[in-house]
């Protein structure tokens, strides 16, 4: 029954009316995502914004390209699975805070799992729950100049509903990554109306415009780990 879900099909037409097909062969799998490799070399400069409780594309990428990743993610999730798991912290710097389009605290929405344990969190409150954390965040500007760097190459926004504001902010920087992994998350409900999917995608629309205008290309990316057209996943490649 998962085929015929509305939130399904309105994805699947949203992707074949405003996204390009992916048909280049140097874009490879790393983990859950995708990047052309083309692009990458060991003096790339790698952010990633979403832990959770893995880092194996940060790990893959890492690896393969022998380059810096700087992994960020403030909720307690997170944490506490950087503080128990074993990685090469000469390549991989986690440092605890998100980003978004202000340096302040954020309320992050908890995200609870079927045994009500805190699973993760959400600026724009994706999961509807009233219980929420306030976490450190900060431009993706701000963290370049922490960081002394003056350009992104690769950019992984897995950030739980706030691409889109954080995206629209990088554009206003002038910052412009050669490559961005974003998935874009509207809702937890299967059943969206058309009219309140509309409304959400409207946003994503305008903003899908202003990297056009750039000479980005817009894949979309099948997620076959997950539900097929279950979220909005994008590489924008400069």
């Amino acid at each position: 029954k998962y085929l015929f879900l509305r939130k399904r099909r309105l994805i699947q037409n949203f992707a074949k009316k405003h996204l390009d097909k992916l048909n280049d062969v140097n874009v490879i799998t790393l983990a859950n995502y995708l990047v052309n490799e083309k692009l990458i070399n060991s003096n790339s400069i790698i952010y990633t914004y979403g832990v959770g409780t893995s880092i194996s594309f940060e790990e893959q990428i890492s690896n393969k390209f022998n380059c810096d990743v700087y992994c960020y993610d403030p909720t307690i999730l997170a944490k506490n699975f950087m503080k128990n798991h074993i990685y090469n912290k000469n390549k991989i710097k986690y440092f605890d805070y998100g980003i978004w389009c202000e340096d302040k605290m954020m309320k992050f929405y908890n995200q609870l799992d079927k045994e009500n344990i805190d699973s993760g969190g959400s600026i724009t409150n994706l999961f509807n729950n009233d219980a929420y954390d306030l976490l450190q965040c900060y431009r993706l500007e701000t963290m370049m100049k922490k960081n002394n760097h003056d350009h992104v190459d690769v950019l992984k926004l897995d950030i739980e509903g706030a691409a889109i504001k954080v995206l629209d902010d990088i554009l206003n920087s002038k910052i412009y990554p050669k490559q961005i992994i974003a998935e874009f998350e509207c809702t937890e409900n299967d059943n969206i109306s058309r009219s309140e999917f509309d409304e959400w995608s409207l946003e994503l629309i305008n903003l899908l415009k202003k990297f056009r205008a750039l000479n980005y290309k817009l894949f979309y990316l099948p997620r076959y780990s997950h539900k097929p057209f279950s979220t909005i996943e994008i590489l924008f490649q400069k």
